[in-house]
């Protein structure tokens, strides 16, 4: 929807509209439509708008009626309609049809408790002046990113790192946070690369008041036993209920509105949902594909199936089989560096399908939500493990083991959230030792790299495993991916499939309504049967596949060979550069005793770090 950004001076300085507005030029992208400010005092705030609801009525900051409650606010709110209509019952008057005025009305009410009754997407900075206050929200599921720095006296926030670094932020890199993208490809909140920068973590609120500063959280993810009795012919339709309102909700929009859609059951459903609630108009489908690409990796074909079964306006995006070669002219749309080889088709995909919609909704969170992914396999057999007694677990180890690939099988059985991320990261710490700068990799084991892990500690059933990466890999990867995309195009992007009302449900449910007979996401794809064909219900999973392998062992690859030899690389202090030479020089050589995929992450790092135009040396 926009961008917004702001200063604090908890020491009661003004703030000065300069800072917001270094930081408000680098948003632009975010919000192309409109822009504003405000000042009071020490609190300054900045917006820039995409326009979607309201279209003349919504300018941001906004006031309450007296004057003493400001706010800027970036998201959608699916409740609107809903809370609008108990807010005037209530006696609440609104000069706009905005949800950024149902919030506000919701916070005059009932103070910072407002944010626990919002349904949808939101980051929200909020100046009380009456009680000398200053609040940062963020929604439960950390659709939406926004930042922080803060100094001891200075505040600045943003929904881009990019736009603090405007205000001449110190940008050395945090230890810790490199060491932990290079395991995982994301860093975990509230860390991020900068040693200046936090995120706000999904569902907090960070409060600053005369006391001090307070992050309190206001939303968690349920724990509750699964219901035996619950049946599958309850289950369908309770589900089917509650996507579809979800899917209804995320449509709400005065602008045009369409879908991603790869064919596979979740954007399909997606799409499916949209057809029914959109009367006499044809929802406009987008999906993207790649010149001679092998059947597995090119899902363009299912998307065209799904397209007309479902009759929708479908738009089909062909990219050039290296399209890879292009990563270093758009990297800079990341904030922070993200190892997800689909940002580049995402970014493209966005760009093309702007051209005909502002809004979006993708399928993004089904996989998490109904175990879709092949080690939610694993954290099933661990469940099925922990009913065993000792001695029938020590015989059933060395089966379960052989039962799927890849580390997640070979460390059967857990017995915690530490030992399902060891095992799930992408590199273990000798593997990094070896092509890190010394100094670097001893100041990186002064901080324990994992303890966001504090988060998180059973591993015990399914359901475990699927909070585990709804906070994790959801929030810091694929929510990232998808809203830097996106709204470097430009475009909203919506995702219904992580509707609070919809997460909790699913949280609440059996393991074998999720996984049956080793197939995931069973209830789910029995919801979609009433929907679409049973060929795309059951369609087995292969994910959005880009050939990033051949790009890292290509021989004449002028980003790589020329990120080498680069000024930025060397002088960061973060790698043994010779080392990664010989990296390079063995993948070109075919050699399957290096890990290509720590070097597309090493790739990708080096280009993001030449994309911010400023020097970023590791911290001391």
């Amino acid at each position: 929807m926009c961008g917004i950004c702001g200063v604090y001076n908890a020491d009661q300085r003004p703030a000065e509209l300069s800072v917001v507005r270094r930081m408000r030029e680098r948003l632009v992208h975010r919000g192309p439509d409109d822009e504003g400010e405000f000042l009071d005092g020490p609190a300054g705030l900045g917006f820039r708008r995409l326009s979607i609801l309201d279209l003349e009525g919504g300018h941001q900051p906004m006031t309450s009626r007296d004057g003493k409650v400001a706010l800027v606010f970036n998201g959608e709110i699916y409740n609107h309609p809903q809370l609008k209509s108990q807010l005037e019952s209530g006696g609440a008057r609104y000069r706009t049809r905005t949800d950024t005025e149902t919030i506000l009305n919701l916070y005059e009410r009932d103070g910072a408790a407002a944010f626990r009754r919002l349904v949808g997407m939101f980051a929200v900075a909020l100046w009380d002046s009456r009680k000398r206050e200053f609040l940062l929200a963020r929604d439960p599921m950390g659709i939406k990113p926004l930042y922080y720095s803060f100094d001891g006296k200075t505040l600045l926030f943003s929904s881009e790192v990019r736009s603090l670094l405007a205000c001449g932020l110190d940008a050395a890199l945090d230890h810790a946070g490199v060491v932990d993208y290079l395991a995982y490809g994301k860093v975990h909140a509230p860390r991020t690369v900068f040693r200046e920068i936090l995120k706000l973590p999904p569902g907090h609120i960070l409060r600053i008041a005369p006391d001090g500063l307070h992050l309190e959280r206001y939303w968690r993810l349920p724990k509750r036993k699964a219901d035996p009795s619950l049946g599958l012919d309850e289950a369908v339709p309770e589900l089917d209920a509650l996507l579809s309102d979800a899917v209804k909700g995320a449509m709400l929009s005065d602008v045009p509105v369409g879908a991603f859609l790869s064919g596979g059951v979740d954007s399909t459903l997606v799409a499916a949902y949209m057809v029914r609630h959109s009367g006499t108009s044809r929802v406009q489908t987008f999906s993207v594909g790649f010149e001679g690409a092998r059947d597995g990796v090119d899902e363009s074909s299912f998307a065209r199936e799904a397209a007309e079964h479902l009759g929708t306006d479908h738009h089909a995006l062909t990219l050039k089989a290296g399209v890879l070669d292009e990563l270093q002219d758009s990297i800079g749309l990341l904030d922070e560096p993200i190892a997800d080889s689909a940002i580049l088709p995402t970014f493209l995909l966005s760009q093309f399908a702007r051209k005909s919609v502002k809004v979006v909704l993708t399928g993004e969170g089904a996989d998490e939500l109904f175990a879709g992914y092949n080690r939610y396999k694993a954290a099933y057999i661990n469940e099925r493990m922990r009913d065993l007694p000792e001695w029938g677990r020590r015989l059933a180890a060395p089966v379960a083991r052989r039962l799927g690939k890849g580390e997640v099988f070979k460390n059967l059985p857990y017995a915690d959230a530490r030992q399902w991320a060891l095992a799930t990261a992408s590199a273990r710490p000798e593997e990094l030792r070896a092509i890190l700068n010394k100094d670097f990799w001893e100041a990186s084991r002064q901080t324990d790299p994992m303890d966001w892990l504090k988060e998180f500690d059973a591993m015990d059933d399914l359901n475990d495993a699927l909070a585990f990466d709804l906070g994790t890999v959801m929030v810091d990867s694929l929510l990232m991916k998808v809203d830097k995309s996106a709204m470097r195009a430009s475009l909203e992007a919506r995702v219904p499939f992580l509707n609070t009302p919809v997460v909790e449900y699913a949280a609440g449910l059996p393991s074998r309504f999720k996984m049956r007979h080793f197939k995931g996401k069973y209830l789910l794809r029995k919801v979609a049967e009433k929907h679409i064909p049973k060929s795309l219900a059951w369609r087995r999973k292969h994910g959005f596949i880009v050939p990033w392998e051949s790009w890292v062992r290509k021989k004449d690859n002028a980003s790589l060979d020329g990120l080498l030899e680069s000024k930025s690389l060397a002088e960061c202090g973060v790698f043994d550069v010779a080392r990664l030479k010989v990296f390079r020089a063995e993948l070109v050589r075919g050699s399957r005793e290096v890990e290509a995929g720590l070097f597309f992450r090493i790739a990708l790092f080096g280009l993001w770090l030449e994309s911010l135009g400023v020097k970023s040396p590791a911290a001391r």
